[in-house]
């Protein structure tokens, strides 16, 4: 995949997983968490195929969000 589109696309499943966690992290539940995380591990699924640096990029981004949201916002 082109670099340019990579990033683009990432960047677009990033907004999305990150526009699910809209709550300051003592306003967020167990369940909120839960599914912040399954959603993330989705995502970064679908760059498993284009390659481990490709993988390792998407989850490193939205974990990103989540030690922000986790240090308290």
């Amino acid at each position: 995949m082109e670099q340019q589109k990579l990033f683009y696309n990432i960047c677009n499943d990033l907004w999305s997983f990150a526009k699910t966690l809209d709550k300051p992290k003592a306003e967020m539940s167990d369940e909120d968490w839960e599914t912040a995380i399954a959603l993330m591990e989705k995502t970064a699924e679908k760059y498993k195929a284009l390659g481990r640096k490709e993988y390792d990029l998407a989850y490193a981004s939205m974990m990103g969000i989540l030690d922000y949201v986790e240090k308290g916002t």
